[in-house]
């Protein structure tokens, strides 16, 4: 839930967004701002769902923020905080969607449970608009597209083994624990002369083609998929007690209705390219490669047939488990650590480098394993020299590699290498950024209006992600950070001579008696008492 806080009193603005743990709430300060129209700029540009806001600010005030928000956004929930207790500043907040009238001060208590307010009232409306049963509906509606996605996905090896099983459960698909057996289909050339088509509507038969496996081949049994250039995919399960040979029977009865049904209805050919059986689902991009293979041997057997591959060099399943661990083992180098990083390298050692492998796919193995680290590196506009400083002799030295045990320990000491600069890179990009911060204050610290939305906006940073980082890095949130700062450098310039007035200005105050009150509750003293004042 977003709350933009409108206040152009900059220390009662700082006191509403940084002295008030709205995240414990389930709030998220979006901005905390000082004038309407910039308020409004920034309603009219981002999903805000709570505005706590002034009435009397300039260029615009909070009742014409308000008409501005009721008449384009009346969802956004409204409340308004002023220092004028007038029924005419209530009545006509009412006629503007205002859900909220606080008369100032008000304490952060009711601030917070008039905001709680409105987030119970916009999370019910939400609910209501977007019921249980509305979603479900649409869900249903939108099922079959999801399914299509995945599968289309799926046949072309996007998805991890972990991936699919997810999918699979969510769209209620049931195709895991199955044999898989992938059959690509297409139209064939349409002949010069064809009196119903040109060759120009290539496209338009290839949908035609789809929307009759569709209604021929589609069941529990088949899910039917048009790939991303046209070409039909057709995906037949069965049970695993289900024989190969009776698969294939069911296949090939319905493929022949099918290119039987083309020639009738459309008067051109098809033809189909069969894969092998996937025994699992991790094997199944493989068949339906093999598949659309089988569909390119028409140019020498012929048009509308139905051609099954013929693996005369078959792939080892073994490669399609080492790609998924290769996926995993570029996550846990990204953002993991040594421990799971040690157990991928250990996983991967022993699907890869088992004793029954011959030596040529061992060393295949480790150049695979070599590219990936180093296309990890790239990626990221890095050299692996700078990358690895003192570890990369030992990278590019790999062909000396010569046991097992050898290369375990050579991949998990560069796995952690590169994974330990990824770390380190990104904490000091956190360090930078609040170094940018803290300059931007000391820059700015003479000046009122000196706030972390600001400096966010300056930075082209994300306001809540630089409140949260700031915190954690310096212990201290933006505005306690910036009350000390001034007030040690107000001590400073009145140790120094500086007068009261002069002192609150250089400091961010325009307002000297405001000040003095800071001052004292900082140090316990009057700023008149702590220095003795020069005569005027």
């Amino acid at each position: 839930m977003k709350l933009l806080i409108v206040e152009d009193e900059h220390h009662v603005r700082e006191r509403i967004a940084e002295g008030i743990d709205w995240p414990s709430f389930g709030i998220e300060v979006a901005h905390a701002v000082g004038s309407g129209r910039e308020a409004w700029t920034i309603v009219q540009k981002e999903r805000i769902d709570i505005v706590l806001t002034d009435i009397r600010m300039p260029e615009m005030g909070g009742l014409e923020l308000a008409k501005h928000v009721k008449r384009d956004f009346p969802h956004v929930k409204i409340i308004l905080l002023t220092g004028h207790d007038d029924f005419e500043y209530a009545r006509e907040g009412i006629e503007h969607g205002v859900l909220k009238y606080l008369v100032k001060p008000a304490d952060n208590d009711e601030i917070v449970a008039a905001v709680l307010e409105a987030k119970e009232l916009r999370e019910r409306e939400a609910a209501e608009r977007h019921s249980i049963a509305l979603l479900e509906r649409q869900w249903k509606e939108h099922l079959p597209h999801l399914k299509g996605l995945f599968y289309k996905s799926w046949l072309q090896g996007r998805y991890a083994g972990w991936e699919i099983e997810r999918r699979a459960h969510d769209l209620q698909v049931a195709c895991l624990g199955r044999k898989l057996l992938p059959v690509a289909l297409d139209m064939d050339p349409i002949p010069e002369g064809n009196e119903r088509f040109r060759v120009s509507d290539r496209a338009l038969v290839l949908f035609a083609l789809y929307t009759m496996a569709r209604d021929v081949l589609e069941s529990e049994a088949c899910a039917v998929v048009q790939d991303d250039d046209g070409v039909t995919a057709a995906v037949f399960m069965a049970a695993p007690e289900e024989s190969d040979e009776t698969l294939h029977a069911r296949m090939n009865h319905a493929i022949d209705e099918l290119l039987a049904t083309v020639r009738m209805v459309l008067r051109l050919t098809a033809s189909a390219g069969i894969g092998p059986v996937a025994a699992d689902a991790q094997q199944l991009p493989r068949a339906y490669r093999m598949s659309r293979m089988a569909l390119q041997e028409r140019i020498v057997l012929g048009n509308d047939m139905a051609i099954p591959y013929r693996d005369t060099n078959p792939e080892e399943a073994g490669w399609v488990l080492l790609a998924d661990l290769e996926k995993e083992l570029e996550l846990a180098i990204e953002t993991g650590g040594p421990a799971g990083r040690r157990e991928l390298v250990q996983r991967i050692m022993e699907a890869g480098f088992a004793t029954d492998k011959p030596l040529a796919d061992a060393k295949e193995l480790l150049l695979r394993m070599v590219c990936q680290l180093a296309r990890i590196v790239h990626a990221k506009g890095w050299t692996l020299r700078e990358t690895l400083k003192g570890d990369y002799e030992a990278f590019a030295g790999f062909g000396s590699l010569l046991a097992k045990e050898q290369i375990a320990a050579w991949l998990q000491r560069m796995a952690d290498r590169i994974g330990d600069t990824i770390a380190e890179r990104r904490k000091s990009g956190t360090q930078l950024t609040i170094g940018e911060v803290e300059r931007f204050i000391q820059e700015r610290l003479h000046e009122e209006e000196l706030s972390l939305y600001l400096a966010a906006e300056s930075m082209y940073v994300n306001y809540s992600y630089l409140s949260r980082t700031f915190k954690e890095v310096t212990g201290q949130s933006f505005s306690d950070y910036v009350l000390r700062l001034r007030m040690e450098k107000a001590k400073e310039l009145l140790g120094q001579g500086m007068k009261v007035y002069d002192a609150a200005e250089r400091v961010g105050y325009r307002h000297v008696n405001y000040f003095s009150k800071s001052f004292q509750k900082y140090w316990g003293i009057k700023p008149s008492g702590m220095f003795r004042q020069p005569a005027p």
